[in-house]
């Protein structure tokens, strides 16, 4: 019995069994609060300022561009000139022009008869240009030329026959023809009369239309 009572008294040691002591920081560290969170620093606060200011300014500054530049655009819409339409372009036929004489490849036959026979011309005349033009065979426009030397014979502008205006659409190679005829009479400028007839001899003739020489074109012929 006795002994009993003093190990009941007895502490217990170390390797007896017992309360665990509690490990430092787990009871306490479970009803803990949160450490609180750190301030940002002034200059932090500063500079975020700066940027949400000059994120504002920018916003501002490309809305003011954008008014700016609509007004400019209705502005120089409503100055600007109305456009006016270009002119329509004629689609139909060209009216031909005269026939320059260097376009033109001039035939010149003369035709004897027997002596004192008139003589018979024949003028062929060849578009060589690369488009359409007008020709006047007309007399007074045709003029063909008779000479001996340097004796001026007779002339069909001096007494101009009917008639007297014959325009010709000659188209590019086209070829027309005409005759003039002379009676073997002089004539003079002005139609004068009392100027002889010719005699016989070796004549040359050369065709003019409008004062200009067609081709340099002549003709030898000889009248009996």
């Amino acid at each position: 019995m006795g002994t009993t009572r003093r190990d009941a008294e007895r502490p217990a040691g170390p390797g007896t069994a017992g309360a665990r002591p509690a490990r430092p920081g787990t009871a306490g560290a479970r009803g803990r609060r949160p450490a609180p969170r750190r301030r940002p620093s002034r200059a932090t606060i500063v500079r975020r300022r700066i940027v949400a200011l000059l994120v504002v300014l920018a916003v501002l500054a490309l809305v003011v561009w954008g008014v700016v530049a609509g007004i400019g655009a209705l502005r120089g819409a409503a100055n600007a000139a109305p456009v006016e339409p270009a002119p329509e372009t004629s689609t139909g036929p060209v009216d031909p022009t005269e026939c320059a004489p260097r376009d033109l490849e001039v035939e010149l036959t003369p035709s004897v008869g027997g002596s004192g026979q008139p003589v018979t011309f024949a003028v062929g005349m060849v578009n060589d240009g690369e488009v359409a033009c007008l020709v006047d065979a007309g007399r007074a426009a045709l003029v063909l030329t008779v000479t001996s030397g340097s004796d001026r014979v007779w002339s069909s502008g001096d007494c101009a026959a009917e008639p007297a205006e014959r325009r010709l659409l000659l188209d590019a190679g086209d070829r027309a023809e005409t005759t003039l005829t002379w009676s073997g009479a002089r004539s003079a400028p002005g139609c004068a009369g009392g100027q002889g007839s010719s005699g016989a001899g070796t004549y040359r003739v050369e065709a003019t239309m409008d004062g200009a020489l067609l081709g340099g074109v002549t003709a030898t012929f000889a009248r009996g």
